[in-house]
């Protein structure tokens, strides 16, 4: 259907404007042939005293007697208006003398124009053999008021005897071209010519072509006698097609050049009008299929995400699928998935209670166990400090070793405040800043704003304490650990850095896999790996504050940039 309308289509716009161009031809050679005959007239046919008109001329140019000049242009002026009568096409016929002298059928702006020599055209003419002259002139060159477009044919009288003078026929452009019709197809272009002179184009009119033009239309003018006209030519990649015409016998003729895209421009605007009703049967039908997919899949969508929400963490309300379109399938669905929900949630329950139970159970047997390293060198130090009679120290001591076990085996609730959390570990740097007397230097910053923060019991000091075992190992240098917390954004940021040896990449690819595979046992079913004495671990802060803030919790431990040492940064909601 497509190439049968497109085949149509060319053979259509092509004969169409094959038509015009045969037209304007037509016209060119009537309105030649009417020149000839004018010209004839003038050197055959005799006014007053048996003498041809053309011999007024020379009368009028060699002439010196007022009087007789006068009576010679009259019978010129008649005769040239009897021309105009004969031939009414002609909006204009003028003989010029070579005086100067312009006789005319109408009143032009002067009667005596000089020497042909301050005229480009007439001086062109006058060098010729007689030969027919072509040109195009926006308006009337020798008459004000007329403005129109005009085509001028021009010959040289007697060119072998006394050249008598030049004679020029005006008609409208309109006559020859209908210029209003090609100037609405874009891209065509008209040009008219004279054997290899270019008369005139509808793209500059009578101007020069820009070179490159020049040449795009000397190559379609060599190339179009030898063709079959119309042919196709490619232009600067462009397909066009060119239409030629010519008469052999008097030099002139015309080419027409149109874009192949103007030739389909009806079949492509069909074809996009066909493309877009396509398009929108496309999309009504993907609209009907999507809301017959929505009346078929959406409670089956519904019910997965009432699948998915299912958590301990929801209220009792029990999920309901909307079954507005009532299918009986939906609501037997419906019904079935409620029941095995309810058993879901009560199955998962059990196993969350029964799984709390043993991570406290585990929480409980490590948070009773003290390292008897410290608790050996802290008694020791109050004895030395009891036998040095230094009181002060002793009560210190004392009471700093009071509070650590006082907090640390207490069972009321593993949940606590970061600033009770904070105050343990402050006891505990204390205690370690007496045992190392002045090679621990420690500080604390914490923001007001987390001192009410709700953390799980025992996750800083055992940290602390792995900078202090770990990261100063053996060393005589001055020990520094940093505890800190603030808010960042919507999170609550705990940090804890110390200025030791740090970690060799091996040694914390250890730590971290370490860490992950306790936080990995820690979700199972199985048993989590047993920590070492000596606090609480590294791994067991980790994971408990992940049991808490589940996926929202994440922690970094790395070497610090700036300087020696480790930093371990804690990173939770502010809100759960």
């Amino acid at each position: 259907m497509y190439i049968y309308l497109k085949n149509n289509i060319e053979n259509n716009t092509i004969s169409r404007f094959d038509e015009t161009i045969s037209k304007i031809n037509d016209k060119l050679d009537e309105r030649v042939n009417q020149f000839d005959v004018v010209s004839k007239m003038l050197y055959w046919t005799s006014i007053t005293n048996g003498s041809p008109a053309v011999s007024y001329l020379n009368g009028l140019a060699d002439s010196q007697d007022f009087f007789e000049r006068y009576q010679l242009r009259v019978e010129l002026k008649n005769f040239v208006t009897m021309l105009s009568t004969i031939y009414p096409d002609a909006i204009n016929i003028r003989v010029f003398a070579t005086n100067g002298e312009l006789i005319s059928d109408s009143e032009d702006d002067r009667s005596n124009i000089g020497p042909f020599d301050n005229y480009e055209e007439l001086r062109r003419i006058a060098t010729t053999n007689g030969e027919t002259i072509l040109s195009y002139e926006p308006s009337d060159p020798w008459y004000a008021p007329n403005r129109m477009p005009v085509f001028v044919f021009s010959r040289m009288l007697l060119p072998w005897e006394t050249r008598a003078g030049v004679l020029q026929v005006m008609v409208k452009a309109e006559d020859l071209l209908d210029l209003e019709a090609l100037s609405q197809i874009d891209g065509t272009q008209l040009n008219m010519f004279y054997r290899d002179s270019l008369i005139y184009s509808t793209k500059h009119g009578n101007e020069k072509l820009a070179p490159e033009e020049q040449r795009e239309y000397d190559r379609l003018k060599q190339q179009a006698p030898t063709e079959k006209s119309p042919f196709l030519s490619s232009a600067s990649g462009d397909k066009q097609y060119v239409f030629y015409k010519s008469n052999n016998k008097s030099g002139f003729g015309v080419m027409l050049t149109v874009p192949q895209k103007v030739v389909f421009s009806s079949l492509n605007k069909f074809r996009n009008v066909a493309i877009g009703a396509m398009l929108v049967l496309i999309l009504l039908s993907v609209a009907v299929f999507y809301i017959l997919s929505r009346v078929l899949t959406l409670p089956l969508k519904q019910l997965k995400k009432s699948i998915d929400r299912i958590s301990l963490d929801a209220s009792d309300e029990q999920p309901n699928v909307d079954n507005k379109y009532r299918m009986d399938e939906i609501h037997l669905i419906n019904r079935s998935f409620r029941s095995m929900s309810v058993r879901l949630k009560n199955s998962l329950e059990e196993t969350v209670q029964f799984r709390t139970l043993q991570l406290q159970a585990h929480f409980d047997m490590l948070q009773a166990q003290i390292n008897p390293h410290f608790l050996f060198n802290m008694l020791g130090f109050i004895q030395s400090s009891a036998e040095d009679r230094n009181l002060k120290q002793v009560n210190a001591l004392s009471q700093n070793l009071l509070g650590f076990f006082r907090y640390s085996i207490s069972t009321q609730s593993p949940i606590i405040t970061l600033e009770k959390e904070v105050d343990f570990t402050i006891q505990y740097l204390e205690l370690m800043k007496i045992r190392f007397v002045d090679r621990l230097r420690y500080e604390v910053e914490i923001d007001p704003l987390l001192t009410n923060l709700l953390v799980p019991k025992l996750i800083l000091q055992p940290l602390v304490e792995n900078s202090i075992q770990h990261g100063f190992n053996e060393s005589t240098y001055t020990m520094e650990v940093k505890v800190s917390a603030f808010i960042e954004h919507v999170h609550w940021i705990i940090q804890i850095e110390d200025n030791g040896i740090g970690f060799t990449e091996q040694r914390l690819t250890q730590i971290l896999t370490k860490v992950e595979d306790y936080l990995q046992q820690m979700v199972s079913n199985g048993e989590a790996e047993r920590l070492s004495q000596g606090g609480m671990g590294v791994a067991n802060s980790m994971g408990r504050l992940k049991f808490m803030f589940k996926e929202h919790f994440t922690y970094d431990i790395a070497n610090r940039e700036e300087a020696p040492g480790v930093r371990i940064r804690l990173r939770g909601p502010l809100k759960r």
